[in-house]
């Protein structure tokens, strides 16, 4: 038989900005994640899905309010009531720093119905007809109709308690969880049962991947990645993965993706494009087919008035949250700048004065190899204030020179 799953990640909970929501009383982004949350487990639900596979970051902090815990229940409600097995992945926003701390979702734990997975585990779930609905449950491995390896995000700290790592730069140190994690996922790929559909689930970064605003450590290559061809040779037939926001597929045989985020976290993800939950279709001939389904998302917009832009219709403003930058020295009027805002009915708006930018300078291209009359030049061709005293400079440069060159003959 085929089982259907939802997967999903990075729904990231949390209370954001400062406008209330008038028809709760609390924060007004808090709702906006919580409600793309309820929608995709009631969307899924109503599409048919057996199981809720979430790859981690549930909560925006490891320690989340009541209020977040509570609707992060509230959003699950629909599948725990139905008796459709939820497996909560632990992510990097969900775990302290220190590993001696409980972490966020083991304020949920106890959660009648929910599977909360904080260590690399090997879940087995079996498909179940019933008259009025299919669904799953989790099992044993002799009634296993599809396995699923879990793999939450890595606490680095762990490895720095152990002198030997505490030697490495961070460079080092990243090489090392990345080989670490892979000698996990080797080993609970060899644990899988040959035959039954083995699914990956994770939270974790992977080098192709395209990111957004809230993965910029990764663009920066100040966390560790794993690549898509070592992950696409484990074995698996499909990896569902969380911690990128941005909805993507960077592998199609077998299956690698990442669902994205429900609801858009910030500004660095107002050009990411649909977001969205993924609907997988998992067979018993260990083939996969994935549906990749909207979710109704506030928009962020930014309208660059220092580069010219005009402002976009009332049609396109209306309840996105919108940031307007204005050059420093201008002639906006700011007050009518805002009514016309809010008279579109923005949910929230910021305006940004912007300095204006002076001449751009290109990079100076100075290297030691560079002989000391070519780094002088390179140096003032991006100065042009200093080009009268070039010849001084130069003159003075090799003065200098040679009485470096002579003190260390001495």
């Amino acid at each position: 038989m085929s089982l259907r799953a939802v997967h999903t990640a990075d729904w990231h909970l949390s209370a954001q900005r400062n406008r209330i929501d008038a028809d709760t009383g609390l924060n007004s982004r808090l709702m906006d994640f919580y409600r793309c949350a309820r929608f995709t487990i009631e969307d899924g639900l109503n599409r048919g899905a057996q199981l809720v596979l979430h790859a981690g970051d549930a909560f925006h902090g490891c320690r989340p309010t009541p209020s977040e815990v509570r609707l992060l229940r509230e959003a699950l409600r629909p599948a725990l009531k139905a008796g459709v097995p939820v497996v909560l992945l632990l992510g990097n926003h969900d775990a302290p720093r220190s590993p001696a701390e409980k972490h966020a979702l083991d304020l949920v734990r106890e959660t009648e119905g929910l599977t909360v997975v904080d260590q690399p585990t090997l879940l087995y779930a079996q498909g179940l007809e019933t008259s009025l609905r299919d669904f799953a449950r989790l099992c044993g491995p002799e009634q296993a109709e599809i396995q699923i390896a879990c793999l939450p995000w890595p606490n680095k700290q762990l490895l720095l308690a152990n002198e030997e790592y505490r030697k490495l730069d961070p460079g080092q140190l990243n090489q090392v969880v990345r080989q670490k994690m892979m000698d996990c996922l080797q080993g609970l790929a060899a644990d899988c049962i040959p035959s039954i559909p083995a699914i990956l689930l994770a939270h974790l970064s992977v080098d192709l991947a395209q990111t957004g605003g809230q993965n910029r450590l990764m663009a920066l290559g100040g966390e560790w990645t794993l690549n898509v061809h070592d992950l696409a040779g484990l074995g698996f037939d499909a990896a569902c993965l969380g911690h990128i926001h941005r909805a993507q597929v960077l592998c199609e045989a077998p299956w690698i993706g990442y669902s994205g985020s429900p609801e858009a976290v910030s500004f660095g993800e107002e050009n990411d494009g649909v977001k969205s939950y993924c609907l997988l279709d998992v067979n018993d001939d260990c083939s996969i087919e994935v549906q990749q389904i909207p979710t109704p998302h506030r928009r962020f917009l930014t309208i660059d008035l220092t580069n010219g832009a005009v402002m976009p219709t009332p049609d396109e403003l209306a309840g996105a949250i919108v940031r307007v930058r204005v050059p420093q020295a201008s002639d906006v009027d700011f007050t009518a700048l805002r009514r016309e805002l809010e008279a579109a009915g923005v949910h929230e708006y910021q305006v940004e004065t912007q300095r204006a930018e002076t001449v751009r300078r290109r990079a100076v291209a100075v290297s030691s190899e560079m002989a000391l009359d070519d780094a002088i030049k390179a140096y003032l061709e991006q100065r042009p204030e200093l080009q009268p005293m070039a010849d001084a400079l130069l003159a003075e440069a090799r003065v200098v020179e040679q009485a470096v060159i002579a003190g260390g003959a001495a």
